[in-house]
């Protein structure tokens, strides 16, 4: 079973930021506030996370808060003045401008790259299938960022030398051409997702930067940045901030300095503050209708990963849009929910071994309570008093039920499913088995549930119980492949 949802996002002009401090009760904080303290508060129970910064836009309200220190014994909390790299995010930038395009006739999705480059560039096609400007949208132009050049494969690595980091940081645009006319595709465009960092968007910058006659900083400057108001977002930090800008780590609290982006930046290169992203989630949700829409559009579905794209964006629908991104010391998440008129921005000032998991899962948990709005989630509550160890745990849960049930969602399948997991993972065994037996009590027609717990018994060698709710599982869903693999694996157990 998966733990977690994810993978891998004010009023008009005036934000009216509700920050509170993490002290308070649970009683007073709202459903927002709530969700925000505490699900910072199981993430930093991770010793390698330094400091999370979360932003949250709810019908027209905005909410703000730091935890954590931006280095470690420092007592040196983030704030609403801190920047941020906020990497790949920056491809939903280059994806509005795009939009923009194509709805004003400017591009076509369908149209060969070729006819907006200076040059003929034969090689950008394989078996005569040449790369589509819904080819950069979707990561599958066959470009694979390993390949393309020598000096841009170390630009995110955590171990580059001084000498490197200049070599990057001269990487120009003539530079970027030349390997560009250069390169050899080895598949064929437009069937398989391979992710290609900001080598194919930088492609797309200069398309864009082709067909307006405009710098990509022009352009992102009046096409978002003036219009969202985000004064504080830009490619490049001033002087004058510096100082604002946070420090990035990665594994064993090693500190990673930040890398100017070379090119236009188009692919990862903005630095933002927490107020200038919500800025542009309103800007996005509110006043952008038809650009939102286009952008959401589907245009490659991947298979192996069961995921959908648009415009850059991983989309499910209306419901919801997804980019994430991440440098040698920095992940975040951007989401957006435009049928519940909400999204949010989370970040780390760490990218080691776990981010990618912890970032996840805290973004998993900001969706579903955003979802739950108003009542709170009831996750928290739950995991809080089965950590105390009471002597009859399902007694003391029936009891918060019935206590709490008008202010927090205990109607949630994935409330007590994740916890089980949860306990699976520290090795909690028997507790973990104790939560899935609850949740086949909450929801006894539910093939999940008695497939986690036969995951829980399995665990605990217990195969013969296992066994038992595999079985029942596979009945109430004859379609649970996990419930037949598993199955078959215990039977093979037992013959030895």
């Amino acid at each position: 079973m998966h733990k977690f949802l994810v993978i891998s996002s004010i009023s008009i002009l005036l934000f009216s930021c509700k920050t509170n401090s993490n002290n308070l009760s649970e009683q007073v904080l709202d459903p927002i506030e709530y969700s925000m303290s505490n699900s910072a508060k199981l993430i930093l129970e991770n010793p390698e996370i330094n400091s999370i910064s979360i932003g949250i836009y709810k019908n027209g309200e905005t909410y703000t808060n730091y935890y954590g220190e931006i280095d470690k014994g420092k007592n040196n909390k983030a704030n609403d003045n801190s920047i941020f790299e906020i990497a790949s995010v920056t491809k939903t930038f280059t994806a509005y401008i795009t939009a923009q395009a194509v709805l004003e006739g400017k591009l076509n999705l369908d149209d060969d790259i070729r006819i907006y480059l200076d040059g003929s560039y034969n090689n950008l096609k394989f078996d005569d299938r040449p790369i589509l400007i819904k080819d950069i949208l979707t990561h599958t132009t066959g470009i694979q960022r390993e390949h393309f050049s020598k000096t841009l494969a170390k630009m995110f690595s955590i171990d580059i030398t001084e000498n490197e980091r200049k070599t990057i940081s001269g990487y120009s645009k003539k530079d970027f051409i030349k390997d560009l006319a250069t390169y050899e595709l080895k598949i064929k465009p437009g069937k398989k997702y391979d992710y290609s960092g900001f080598v194919a968007p930088e492609i797309l910058g200069m398309i864009l930067e082709n067909i307006y006659e405009k710098s990509y900083a022009q352009l992102l400057k009046e096409q978002i940045l003036d219009e969202a108001q985000m004064s504080r977002t830009s490619m490049q930090i001033s002087d004058h901030d510096q100082k604002h800008l946070l420090n990035g780590y990665t594994n064993n609290n090693q500190l990673v300095k930040p890398l100017q982006t070379p090119l236009t930046g188009a692919g990862g290169g903005l630095k933002s503050t927490v107020p200038d992203m919500l800025r542009y989630i309103k800007f996005l949700l509110e006043n952008s209708d038809p650009i939102l829409k286009e952008m959401r559009k589907p245009l490659f579905y991947d298979e192996e990963e069961e995921d959908q794209y648009g415009y850059f964006w991983m989309v499910q629908g209306e419901d919801l849009l997804m980019h994430n991104g991440g440098t040698g010391g920095n992940v975040n998440w951007l989401i957006l929910l435009p049928k519940i008129n909400s999204g949010f921005t989370v970040s780390f000032n760490y990218n080691g071994d776990n981010a990618n998991d912890l970032i996840n899962t805290i973004a998993s948990l900001l969706i579903n309570d955003l979802i739950s709005h108003p009542k709170k989630n009831a996750y928290y509550l739950i995991r809080n008093n089965i950590n105390k160890k009471p002597e009859n745990w399902v007694k003391k849960y029936q009891e918060l039920k019935e206590n709490n049930g008008s202010a927090y969602n205990f109607e949630d399948f994935s409330l007590l499913n994740d916890l089980g997991y949860e306990l699976l993972e520290k090795n909690e065994i028997e507790k973990a088995i104790e939560v899935f037996q609850l949740l086949i009590l909450e929801f006894p027609n539910s093939a999940d549930a008695f497939d986690s717990l036969g995951e829980g018994y399995l665990t605990n060698n217990q195969y013969e119980l296992s066994l038992i709710n595999y079985k029942k599982s596979l009945e109430l869903n004859p379609q649970n492949d996990n419930a037949q693999r598993m199955i078959q694996k215990i039977q093979e157990i037992n013959k030895r």
